[in-house]
């Protein structure tokens, strides 16, 4: 071996990209590593369905008991707005007053500190000054919650057990296990299932006393006396530690009540040696705080009372490990306790569940990906190098899975759905190098040499091109909103597993070829290549040839002839195109017509919506009625709700909650696996079934909403106008205004389930003081206010404490229970420092229309008529016609209107997302710059992108997918992509015209070595996402986008790009004399 060629295997081996092969047990020792650990954190990391964001968002909640919406606006919700406005950080403030309660919902900037911000509120909302009754605000802060481990539902037939029971039962159930299950944090009685969407979390019971209102009228006692009376009988009074002998004893007086028959028995007052107890006066029973009706169902089986219990889990804690614990030791329960006898349990919201779901199809998504990855390796490189591909990409996922460990992340929908997505990706990189070592192979190198030459030629081109995929994704990480939040797990998982896969091809990979492929016994030829070779080379290359035989056509495999014929087609077709400036002309001009075509013609067709529907089995139905409607009235429409629901063998478990005027559905249905296996309906199929089916009810004057429940952050309808007020003085044109809209709204065929934020309810008496009356007497106002608030609504009377919980005592009049008129305002007797008065005497009252909620934005009033799309219906086709209304209608003055709906909400996500796109273009560019030193081949670089949006529209179009959010993602993933097939095409031009190859060679030459390549690459990253498009269709956008773009992208870069590099910079020009 001459000096020539021992310094040439010297600079080959030397460095850190040559230790792999010098030191190729070092590879099998990292590889080892990453086995063992990778395998590791895949087990142990926590397993989520959903990862746990912090939205920055933060709730205020207050109660006030009885008060109207318009009370609660000017009492509560606007001193606290106008308190926390000023507060750093914040970007919005909205608010809902209704019938005793106030929302207010502050929406924090990205760069707020939230819990700064929680501190700041909170202190705010301290110093409100609100009328005594009210309740103490609630100061939240709104996250995801991944403590939920599952919830289980106990249920019976309605004939023996009341809601009473179930609660009873369920208490049983939390007292006996909780705190006995390593793991679980606690048990929580939520009474109605929260997370399937209805009724409250509240689980508590009060001790009703209903006094008769003659009788405590008689004794003339108030209910404040009452009260102050229970509340003497009601306590435990320490009186002293004192000394008797030699030791010291606690004196202490017990009058705690400890149970309902001790309050029945408590004194009210004594006449003539008899005594007057409270049960004389009144009827006192334990009553459930929850007024609402609640029925459950399966398939064939309906109107059953429930209860649930949530089970949840410590933090952190893998639910693995518990849940099935959990289960078990509540089964045992059950089974061992005959009160149980006749109740059955219904596991709901199953977290371990899910998980298995979502990784079974991460499983099977996977192992899909990695055949067709590894056939289609097979079929245009060979089976060894196959293998070491199939052996990388798993790698790079265990050390992804060991950097979110490492890092405190979990594995959750989204981070498993960005490991698919990189499989596609990361495959690319690690092809690269094989496939290159390969074709040096034929050339007649040794494996050694070949893979080491194949890392030398292509580690800049493969370091610049992931860090152009990279820069792609990076954007993601500082959107804006929940969404924002949601889609910063996406660029962390694409990181770790893009730079762990171009590590392993930079390093590991050569250790695996040199050790898995076996040396080539012949060798190809291919002379003008070796034409450009120095003497040096061509020396080292006939070395490497000694001992092998050049290869006879007749001898070659089928698949070594079949892409020889392929690359032979292709020189001499691209050679005509590029000879012929005409041909030339039309390959660059025509993508940019074509693409312009389908922006004129296919984009208003594909249309635009934020988050496509799919089928994730659950259907909402909200059933609507006048305002101020009462639950009972509405209990008679349950027969026609569950014959319409519980037939359908899709049907795995539903609920029904009555709650005020409204009928709330939530149906969950099977499987979609199960049911597509079944033969069964799908989410769209079924709503219309269900849909036709309560169309009864609009005879009945109730209006029916049904709509599937879609991925994605929480969102309001596709569908809004705005409707604003000046002043709250204007409230009433306001609402005049926004039912005119919903009238319009009424005549788009497009739109579905039309509703207004606010209704008007049946009204509100007024009632007004007679100041000169009052005044005659010497009385004010609140002489006689207190004491009527508190016959009408209630006072608390102390509580009594029971295993479970403290039972608050609550005083009512027996006769204002259920219903209320204005003569029993006017009737009721009040005692007042003049004596007993009449309040009809000091009152006059007037009837006058009301609302059933009042809604703010940043301090403004508004309504929102707002509707849903009906399916196969986009928003931009529907946008239009809500813009025509609203421009078309005359508005009075001080009202105004503010577009609204889903796109709206989300307009900042929207621009942002563009903005990105952007950003990730201009940094690619400066990348490309960096590594080309010019600006012009980046700009024929990124051409590419132009042509890969023109297979996006044609792809979308074809498959009915719209552009939506996810095509968003799609598409800057696909910027990233695309161009690493032109950055390595270019990079091969310049050192080909560097060696002083001829422009038409060089280019033409460049193209024919990397057309094999191009369609390798192309077909796995292809394979490697199609699997997720075909299987769900939230994220088909995604995956056709990059299917379509890098199918158009990169089969007309083959021809586009040659053709716009020697247009631009060889036509007519020297190649030795032009730096580039």
């Amino acid at each position: 071996m001459n000096s020539a060629i021992n310094k040439i295997n010297s600079n080959l081996e030397k460095g850190f990209l040559g230790f792999w092969v010098r030191r190729y047990r070092v590879s099998y020792l990292i590889i080892f590593l990453l086995l063992v650990s990778g395998i590791f954190s895949m087990f142990t990391i926590p397993k989520e369905s959903s990862p746990d964001i912090k939205f920055g968002i933060i709730g205020i909640i207050t109660s006030y008991p009885g008060v109207n919406p318009q009370d609660m606006d000017s009492l509560i919700t606007d001193k606290i707005e106008k308190e926390i406005k000023d507060i750093d950080g914040i970007k919005k403030i909205t608010s809902t007053s209704s019938v005793g309660s106030s929302s207010v919902t502050v929406e924090l900037t990205n760069d707020a500190d939230v819990r700064d911000a929680l501190t700041d509120i909170k202190d705010a909302v301290d110093k409100v000054s609100l009328p005594e009754d009210a309740n103490d605000p609630v100061v939240i802060e709104l996250s995801t919650s991944n403590e939920l481990m599952f919830e289980v539902l106990l249920f019976g037939d309605d004939k023996k057990f009341s809601k009473f029971d179930l609660m009873q039962k369920a208490q049983l159930i939390k007292s006996n296990l909780e705190g006995k299950i390593p793991g679980l944090s606690g048990i929580d009685l939520v009474g109605a299932n929260v997370n399937m969407g209805f009724g409250d979390s509240s689980s508590d019971y009060e001790i009703m006393v209903l006094l008769d209102k003659n009788k405590i009228e008689q004794l003339n006692l108030s209910l404040i006396q009452i009260s102050n009376i229970i509340k003497s009988y009601n306590k435990n009074t320490p009186i002293g530690n004192y000394t008797i002998g030699d030791l010291n004893y606690d004196f202490r007086f017990d009058g705690e009540l400890k149970d309902i028959e001790e309050l029945k028995n408590v004194v009210i007052r004594s006449t003539q040696g008899s005594n007057i107890l409270l049960s004389d006066i009144a009827t006192i029973e334990k009553k459930y705080n929850d007024d609402s009706i609640k029925k459950l169902g399966f398939k064939d089986n309906k109107a059953l009372n429930y209860t649930s219990l949530s089970f949840n889990k410590n933090e952190g804690t893998n639910v693995f490990d518990i849940s099935g614990v959990a289960k078990k030791e509540l089964e045992n329960y059950i089974k061992n306790n005959k009160e149980f006898e006749g109740l059955d349990i219904f596991y709901i919201n199953d977290l371990s569940e899910l998980i298995v779901e979502d990784y079974s199809s991460l499983s099977s998504t996977a192992i899909q990906t990695v055949i067709l990855v590894f056939i289609t390796i097979l079929l245009f490189v060979g089976l060894r190098e196959s293998l070491i591909a199939s052996i990388l990409i798993p790698l790079s996922f265990l050390v992804t899975f060991l950097v979110l460990d490492t890092l405190g992340y979990s594995l959750n929908f989204l981070t498993n759905f960005s490991l698919v997505l990189t499989l596609g990706i990361a495959i690319d990189t690690v092809i690269v190098i094989v496939e290159a070592a390969s074709e040096k192979m034929k050339m007649g190198y040794n494996k050694k040499s070949a893979v080491l030459l194949a890392v030398r030629d292509y580690k800049a081109p493969l370091i610049s091109g992931t860090l152009t995929t990279l820069v792609a994704f990076l954007p993601l990480m500082f959107l804006p909103g929940v969404m924002g939040k949601f889609l910063a797990y996406i660029p962390i998982t694409v990181f770790s597993t893009l730079v762990a896969a171009l590590i392993l091809a930079l390093t590991v990979s050569s250790t695996l070829f040199v050790k898995m492929v076996k040396d080539s016994k012949t060798y190809h030829i291919d002379e003008k290549l070796e034409a450009t070779f120095t003497p040096a080379q061509k020396e080292f290359l006939d070395f490497e040839r000694e001992g092998k035989t050049p290869e006879s056509e007749t001898k070659s495999s089928i698949r070594d002839r079949f892409l020889r014929k392929m690359s032979l087609f292709y020189y001499n077709l691209l050679k005509k195109v590029i000879l012929s400036k005409s041909s030339r002309r039309f390959f660059i001009i025509s993508p940019i017509i074509a693409l312009v075509l389908t922006f004129v013609f296919l984009s208003p067709r594909i249309g635009f919506i934020l988050f496509p529907n799919t089928d994730n089995g659950v259907i909402q139905i909200d059933i609507e009625t006048k305002e101020g409607t009462n639950e009972d009235s509405l209990v008679k429409y349950l027969d026609i709700i569950d014959e319409s629901i519980y037939k359908y063998e899709e049907l795995k478990v539903y609920n029904v909650t009555i709650k005020g005027n409204t009928i709330n559905v939530y149906i969950e249905l099977k499987n979609k696996n199960i049911r597509k296996e079944l033969g069964l309906m799908n989410v769209f199929e079924l709503e219309e079934k269900i849909s036709n089916d309560l169309k009864v009810l609009e005879s009945y004057g109730l209006t029916v909403g049904i709509k599937t429940l879609s991925n994605g952050p929480p969102a309001g309808k596709a569908i809004g106008l705005k409707i604003v007020a000046s002043s709250s003085s204007k409230i009433d044109e306001l609402k005049e205004v926004a039912n005119k809209i919903k009238d319009e709204f009424r005549k788009i065929d497009e739109l579905k389930n039309i509703t207004t934020t606010s209704s008007e309810s049946p009204g509100q008496f007024i009632f007004k003081f007679d100041r000169d009356k009052l005044a005659q007497v010497g009385l004010n106002p609140n002489d006689i206010l207190n004491e009527l608030y508190f016959y009408t609504n209630g006072l608390k009377a102390g509580s009594i404490k029971s295993i479970y919980e403290d039972n608050d005592i609550v005083l009512k009049i027996s006769q204002f229970e259920n219903n209320l008129s204005p003569d029993d305002i006017n009737n009721l007797f009040i005692n007042t420092q003049i004596g007993k008065i009449r309040v009809g005497d000091f009152v006059n009252v007037e009837f006058a229309k009301s609302i059933s909620s009042i809604s703010r934005e940043n301090g403004k009033i508004s309504i929102t008529v707002e509707a849903d799309l009906l399916p196969g219906e986009v928003t931009t086709k529907v946008q239009p016609k809500i813009d025509e209304i609203a421009e078309k209608f005359i508005f009075p003055e001080g009202i105004f209107y503010e577009k609204g709906g889903e796109n709206q909400e989300n307009s900042d996500l929207i621009i942002s997302t563009f903005r990105s796109l952007f950003i990730a273009i201009f940094l690619i560019f400066a990348i490309l710059v960096f590594q080309f030193n010019s600006f012009r081949q980046p700009l024929v670089i990124l051409y590419s992108v132009i042509l890969a949006l023109l297979g996006v529209n044609i792809g979308l179009f074809i498959t009915g997918n719209p552009y939506s959010m996810p095509f968003m993602i799609g598409f800057i993933a696909l910027t990233g992509v695309v161009v690493n097939d032109a950055i390595i095409l270019i990079d091969r031009i310049n050192k080909n015209l560097a060696k002083g190859i001829d422009n038409v060679h060089s280019v033409i030459s460049a193209g024919k070595t990397r057309l094999q390549p191009i369609i390798v690459t192309t077909l796995t990253t292809v394979f490697g996402v199609l699997p997720l498009a075909l299987q769900d269709e939230f994220w088909a956008g995604l995956g056709f986008t990059i299917v379509f773009g890098l199918f158009a992208g990169s089969t007309m870069t083959l021809f586009v790009i040659p053709s716009l590099y020697y247009s631009w910079f060889l036509d007519g020009k020297e190649t030795e004399k032009e730096d580039f």
